[in-house]
């Protein structure tokens, strides 16, 4: 949503200027490309490599469109006149104040930044309070997680990627020669961290290659304990060949374990689609 209302305000973060010019309003509210200039030179000091360019102006009007609306939000429900929200922005104008922050050139764009900060954090927890989770929501989507996998295989890959589908094709006859996956792996891999380490990743469920990517399901679902795909598989311009280290049941932790971050990711997403709500309301308009 926030993408396709945005699309032909993004237009007009192309490039700066030496005059300050109006960027896009919302709801009535101005965003001038002062601000956008400001953000970032305050980036590119933080990322000594980072090039001014019209998608990075692009990303930082997209967010200050998002902000000012928050912001605005914040203020009509007036989350900004409570003792914590003042709280914490005494706070922490006072530790800016001791580390001598506030005199720094870039001080007005960082501070700036630190409402918005706050002014997320007031709404996200004003949306908690009035769009609680329930215990019963937590629950039927952790049934849903337990039912999905419930007697399914995750598996331990082991992978060698090469840019050459003959060096591709040469592990796997080395595989098939019995040779080790390590040493197989360190002559031809082009992945450093591999190479050094020698060792599978962590364990992936079936479930999810099947729904993430197909290919590499299908190459792998019917692979036993110690085998590997005797088709080097294609992806853009590399290939891959996979060893099956292990493989086991998945184990779906339990309810009590997994409730937290439920229940996180089910309020995350209501302020997500609650921020949207605003974007979708508000008059933004861009600059002619």
């Amino acid at each position: 949503m926030k993408a396709k209302i945005l699309t032909s305000v993004a237009l007009l973060a192309c490039s700066g200027s030496l005059f300050a010019q109006t960027l896009a309003t919302v709801n009535g509210q101005k965003i001038d490309s002062s601000v956008i200039d400001a953000q970032v030179a305050a980036f590119r000091a933080e990322n000594s490599r980072a090039e001014d360019t019209p998608q990075l102006r692009q990303s930082l009007l997209e967010n200050e469109v998002v902000n000012t609306v928050v912001a605005q939000e914040v203020k009509r429900l007036k989350l900004d006149r409570s003792a914590e929200f003042k709280d914490a922005l005494a706070k922490l104008r006072a530790e800016a104040k001791k580390s001598g922050d506030d005199k720094k050139p870039s001080f007005k764009t960082v501070w700036q930044a630190v409402k918005y900060g706050l002014n997320g954090e007031a709404y996200a927890l004003h949306i908690a309070k009035t769009q609680p989770v329930s215990e019963q929501e937590v629950k039927a989507v952790y049934d849903n997680i337990s039912g999905f996998y419930k007697g399914t295989q995750e598996v331990q890959l082991g992978e060698i990627l090469t840019d050459k589908e003959e060096n591709a094709k040469k592990a796997v006859a080395d595989l098939k020669a019995k040779k080790g996956f390590d040493a197989v792996l360190k002559q031809y891999s082009l992945n450093d961290r591999t190479k050094r380490t020698g060792a599978p990743d962590g364990y992936v469920p079936l479930k999810d290659l099947e729904q993430g990517v197909p290919p590499l399901y299908q190459a792998i679902k019917d692979l036993k304990k110690g085998e590997f795909t005797a088709t080097p598989l294609k992806n853009g311009d590399f290939y891959g060949v996979y060893y099956v280290n292990d493989s086991r049941e998945v184990k779906v932790p339990s309810f009590d374990e997994m409730k937290g971050q439920i229940a996180g990711n089910l309020q995350a997403e209501r302020i997500d689609r609650a921020v949207g709500a605003l974007l979708g309301k508000a008059n933004i308009k861009p600059a002619k």
